[in-house]
């Protein structure tokens, strides 16, 4: 008798519960939220562009704003812009760091040229009690006619 697959209960389970969790709370303020068509954006002077406001407040450039109705404290804009900038930047080294592989202290390429030796490539040799074989990694037909690897 066959028996069907088994929902695993360790440590996958509660990431997993607050994923789609968070995946259905973040559609229900989508769904919920207003995004009116004729609103624009609330107050704020038609005919203006926040965009280059910032911009023109980014390169301390008064003299090429709006003029009277320009759109006042654009500064506050940038500071958040920037605090933004850096934490997305804090956010991106971090990764690198996170997704860089070491083994044995030394760094390694996910693509490399030079054959590293055991491992390297789509078949690695197998020691075996029965002698040395090729063990295939590709799905191939050796590995199951002389019974597999021993795992």
């Amino acid at each position: 008798m066959t028996t069907g697959p088994e929902i695993r209960t360790g440590k996958t389970l509660v990431p997993g519960v607050l994923a789609v969790a968070l995946f259905g709370l973040m559609g229900l303020i989508v769904l919920n939220t207003p995004f009116g068509a004729g609103d624009g954006a609330v107050g704020f002077p038609e005919g203006i562009s926040i965009t280059s406001e910032i911009g023109y407040a980014l390169f301390d450039l008064g003299a090429l704003q709006s003029g009277a109705m320009a759109i006042p404290e654009t500064e506050t804009f940038l500071a958040a812009f920037l605090l933004i900038a850096l934490t997305l930047d804090a956010a991106l080294d971090a990764s690198i760091v996170l997704a860089k592989r070491e083994e044995e202290g030394e760094p390694v390429a996910a693509l490399s040229s030079q054959d590293t030796g055991a491992g390297a490539g789509a078949a690695a040799t197998a020691e075996t009690g029965t002698g040395d074989r090729t063990a295939v990694t590709d799905g191939g037909d050796e590995a199951a006619e002389s019974g597999g690897e021993t795992r």
